[in-house]
C-alpha cells in the first residue's frame, strides 16, 4: 500500500466515524458499495479518481481532507531531535523547524552563527519576504542597500530573493529565527 492509499484509508475511516456513519450509511450517501468502502478503509483497494470523487461529494468533504494526512491540532517540536545542517568549518548551523507545507505559506528555520563568522543566504522565488528575529547576539545583515545592525529581541523584514548575508561580529553565538514563504533556503558560507 502506498502513502496515498494509507492516507485515504485512515482519513475515510476517521471521517466516517466522526460523522457517526456505518459503512451502510456511507455506501448510501456516496453510491460506492459497502464492500468497496470496507476495502478502501482497510487499505486493500486502490480507489479510482471517480470513486474518490463519489466519496467526497457524498459526504461533503474536500478532496484534500481525504488524501492528505490529518494535521495534529497541537504539534510539539524538540529542536534537539531535528536534523542539523552545518558548514564544514563549523561557522554556522541551520535547523529546519517547520518545513514548507501546502496548508501554510511559510517555513521556520533556526540559525546559529559562531562569533566572527558569516553565512550567505540565497532564496528562490521573486517577491518573497524573509522575516528574521534575533534571539541572541547582534546580527550584521549585509545587503546591496547596506549593512543593518539588528540586536537581540529585534526583528527585520527583507526581500528574500536578493543576495544578502548574515555576520556575527560579536563575542557570543548569534541565534536567529528565520521565517520565509520560500520553499527552500540555500545557505552558502562566505
Amino acid at each position: 500500500m502506498n502513502q496515498l492509499d494509507k492516507n485515504i484509508a485512515a482519513n475515510l475511516k476517521r471521517i466516517r466515524k466522526s460523522k457517526n456513519m456505518s459503512l451502510d450509511v456511507l455506501a448510501e450517501k456516496t453510491g460506492v458499495s459497502k464492500s468497496m468502502l470496507g476495502q478502501i478503509e482497510r487499505g486493500e483497494s486502490n480507489p479510482t479518481v471517480a470513486t474518490i470523487a463519489k466519496i467526497v461529494d457524498g459526504i461533503r468533504i474536500s478532496f484534500e481532507d481525504l488524501i492528505y494526512p490529518k494535521q495534529e491540532s497541537v504539534l510539539i517540536i524538540d529542536n534537539d531531535k531535528l536534523p542539523l545542517l552545518q558548514s564544514e568549518e563549523g561557522a554556522y548551523q541551520v535547523r529546519l523547524i517547520f518545513p514548507y507545507d501546502r496548508r501554510r505559506n511559510f517555513e521556520v528555520y533556526e540559525m546559529r552563527i559562531e562569533p566572527g563568522e558569516s553565512c550567505g543566504c540565497f532564496l528562490k522565488g521573486e517577491g518573497d519576504s524573509e522575516y528574521i528575529l534575533v534571539v541572541q547576539g547582534v546580527l550584521a545583515l549585509e545587503t546591496a542597500e547596506g549593512t543593518y545592525e539588528v540586536a537581540a529581541n529585534h526583528a527585520i523584514k527583507l526581500e528574500a530573493s536578493k543576495k544578502h548575508s548574515y555576520h556575527n561580529s560579536g563575542s557570543q553565538q548569534l541565534i536567529l529565527n528565520l521565517f520565509t514563504a520560500c520553499d527552500r533556503l540555500l545557505f552558502t558560507p562566505f
